[in-house]
Formats: structure tokens, C-alpha cells, sequence
């Protein structure tokens, strides 16, 4: 009896420029530089242990979910990216305001939220609603099957059955997650000291999309940036 496949997933998220100071700085919180493919030097104030989850990743903001989907759809999942991008106006720019560090999860994650410009909203719902016909599973709807009391909302359900999340849209919480599972005392304090590392970086401004693949259970490894509008 031969070993059931790992799955492959796919995601797309806003990634800084490799040579971004903000990037660097994110990367350097979780330990490794998702666009290098390779660990780096960690925050002295961090741990391994407290970004295991978060940092598989790599530093992103979430704008899809992480979906699993057959690797033959990846080229057609390329193409309807293209031809999103494309209808976005000359010089759009996917803008992030009122950058602060929040604490969630009963103080397991400490994020980096920003508030998004009606570009970036605008892409996030195109991106949700036309890539879910690519999805061929997902952990939220493995979550459900589970526990059929998870998810309960009606709307939630209704984004489950429609993109396989019960997430995002007009409840969509843009973030860079840059710890996760914290398991030390304070986590209050943890996000002071991070708050004044990151303070530098209170918006931010990206021309791009980034399409990620993952291989069972594989760190995320870049596939293509993905400009927005026609320059």
C-alpha cells in the first residue's frame, strides 16, 4: 500500500523586496529569508522555538490563504493572477497605514498589523473569490470535519462553501506574523521590544504580489512576483 502524496499548496501574499530594510528586519524575527531560501541570523530576543509555526512561511502578509491544489494548476493559477494585476489602473500601489504590534491568541502571537488602502482590499477579494476554483482542499475545512461546532457563523459558513475559509473580506485583518507559538512570560513586553524595532516602518508601499508553493510540509519557497497594474 503506497504512502498517500504530500500535498501541494499555493499562496499569495505580499513579500517586501529581498534588499527592503523592512524585510530584513522581518526575516531576522523569524530566522529565515523565505526569498533566499536559506536560515539567517535570528533577533537576540527571539527563540526557534517561539516562531516554529510562523516561521515556515517566511515573512509575508497573507492576501490568499495557504490552499492545497493539484502542482498541474499552478501555470493556470499564474494566469489568472496576470490578468488580475492587469485590470488594476497605471500606477496603483498596494498601500499599508498604521503599522502596530497586537497581541492574539491569548498571547501565543504577536503580529505586525497594518490597515489596508482600497487597492489592496479591492485585489484581496478578487484573489480570494476567482483562485478558489483551484483549491482542492484546506485546513480550515479539515478543522470543520473535525469539529463541526468550529465556524459556526452563517457568513463564515457561507466563505467556507464558497473559498474554503472561513476568513478575510470586510473582516480581513492584514498582518506580518513575527511570532508564533510564543511560550515565554510576557508576551505584552515581547511586543514592546518589537514594537521599537519596527517603529521605523509605519506604512508601507508594494507594486507586487507574490505567488508561494509548499511541498507537504517544506518551508514556503518563492515562485514569481507579480506586478500590479500596466506600467
Amino acid at each position: 500500500m503506497s504512502d498517500t502524496p504530500s500535498p501541494t499548496r499555493f499562496a499569495v501574499y505580499l513579500v517586501p523586496n529581498a534588499e527592503d530594510a523592512f524585510y530584513q528586519l522581518g526575516s531576522s524575527a523569524l530566522g529565515y529569508d523565505m526569498r533566499a531560501g536559506r536560515r539567517v541570523p535570528q533577533l537576540p530576543e527571539l527563540r526557534p522555538e517561539w516562531v516554529a509555526k510562523a516561521g515556515q512561511y517566511g515573512f509575508h502578509l497573507t492576501v490568499t490563504e495557504a490552499f492545497e491544489c493539484d502542482p498541474a494548476s499552478f501555470a493556470a493559477i499564474e494566469k489568472e493572477i496576470v490578468a488580475l494585476c492587469a485590470c488594476f489602473s497605471p500606477h496603483s500601489l498596494l498601500r499599508l497605514s498604521n503599522g502596530r504590534m497586537e497581541v492574539w491568541d491569548e498571547g501565543t502571537v504577536i503580529v505586525r498589523r497594518f490597515d489596508p488602502n482600497e487597492a489592496l482590499l479591492v485585489l484581496h477579494a478578487l484573489l480570494t473569490a476567482r483562485l478558489a476554483p483551484f483549491v482542492t482542499g484546506s485546513s480550515f475545512e479539515r478543522m470543520v470535519q473535525e469539529n463541526p461546532h468550529k465556524y459556526p457563523a452563517p457568513h463564515e459558513r457561507a466563505r467556507l462553501k464558497l473559498f474554503h475559509t472561513p476568513r478575510g473580506l470586510d473582516s480581513w485583518t492584514p498582518h506580518f506574523t513575527l511570532v508564533e507559538p510564543y511560550t515565554g512570560p510576557d508576551a505584552g513586553a515581547l511586543a514592546e521590544d518589537l514594537e521599537a524595532r519596527f517603529e521605523p516602518y509605519p506604512t508601507l508601499e508594494l507594486d507586487q504580489v507574490t505567488l508561494l508553493s509548499q511541498k507537504g510540509e517544506a518551508p514556503f519557497e518563492f515562485v514569481r512576483d507579480f506586478r500590479i497594474g500596466l506600467r
